[in-house]
């Protein structure tokens, strides 16, 4: 059996072009006729509002003009990035998870209409092995409410990291699933059923009353707990995508320093935060190197990426 992440026919299936051209940040220049969208090329440019043309209902594009060939979201891929098939399969598959997680939160936020918080504190192990190979110490994960969950239940062999709301009310846990069988089928994160994903920005509500004048942004809550522990003041999208409440809070800071992983959704993802956001404040973008993450970084390599984007606003 082919797995998930390689098998194109599931991928076609779980990804849709709209969730591609997201990536790019050009969907907003898309008008909605019928069961079509049409909008200028992505892959060529211009400016030619009938030039691109998608079917929602099966999921393939033509480009009319310069281009003139069209296809599905796995062409699409290719020529919007220029990767081979491999890069393309490893691309849809960040996106196939991304995708699923968000509709499985907002197809349950929708059915219940309402979210009733856990506040319960769970018992959790500071110390388990994987968050120090994160090189986070046992104080900063107990500080931040994280770690190991022994016991049975929905988050039974998951790295458990409270969440609160803005204000700081805790509301429940996020788990990273640590089984890699179990990641692939079902996708890395776990999150209580009808949470309101998209009014939540990790760790805002322990940074916003010291005002800083600049905050990194990445994708998860280790990575936080990372910079936390070099007094770098970081919130955490909880993926690559940013909600409206969060681009609200965003853009009202006198600075933005955008740090997401380096694979290819997050790097897609800076692109298109980074053009969201410029018009209301400075944002600076730190690049890292093909598929790591900021926590897979040493404190000094870290603070080397960060030293003359944060510390240096010029």
């Amino acid at each position: 059996m082919i797995p998930n992440h390689l098998n194109f026919a599931y991928l076609k299936r779980r990804v849709s072009i709209v969730t591609v051209l997201n990536t790019k940040g050009v969907m907003t220049q898309f008008k909605k006729r019928g069961d079509q969208l049409c909008g200028p090329c992505p892959v060529h440019g211009g400016d030619n509002p009938n030039a691109f043309v998608i079917s929602l209902s099966k999921n393939i594009w033509h480009c009319f003009t310069r281009c003139n060939t069209g296809g599905d979201v796995i062409k699409l891929v290719r020529h919007l990035y220029g990767k081979d098939y491999r890069q393309t399969a490893d691309f849809l598959s960040s996106l196939a998870d991304t995708a699923a997680t968000s509709r499985s939160v907002c197809s349950a936020h929708y059915r219940k209409k309402s979210f009733t918080p856990f506040t319960a504190r769970l018992p959790l192990d500071a110390s388990t092995p994987w968050l120090l190979k994160k090189q986070i110490n046992p104080a900063t994960a107990s500080r931040f409410e994280t770690g190991a969950y022994h016991a049975k239940g929905f988050l039974t062999g998951c790295i458990a990291v409270r969440l609160h709301d803005l204000t700081g009310h805790p509301i429940g846990y996020a788990a990273r699933q640590l089984n890699p069988t179990l990641a692939k089928q079902y996708g890395k994160w776990k999150f209580p059923p009808g949470l309101p994903k998209n009014e939540i920005f990790y760790n805002f509500h322990r940074i916003r009353s010291a005002n800083p004048e600049a905050v990194v942004v990445v994708e998860c809550p280790w990575a936080v707990m990372r910079l936390d522990q070099l007094n770098i003041p970081a919130v955490a999208l909880l993926g690559i995508h940013i909600s409206s409440v969060q681009f609200d809070i965003l853009k009202k800071l006198p600075r933005v320093v955008l740090m997401l992983d380096g694979d290819y959704a997050g790097r897609s993802a800076t692109i298109r935060i980074r053009k969201a956001l410029e018009p209301y404040t400075k944002v600076q973008c730190i690049t890292l190197p093909p598929d790591l993450d900021p926590d897979d970084l040493t404190d000094n390599a870290l603070l080397s990426a960060i030293d003359h984007f944060f510390f240096n606003p010029s």
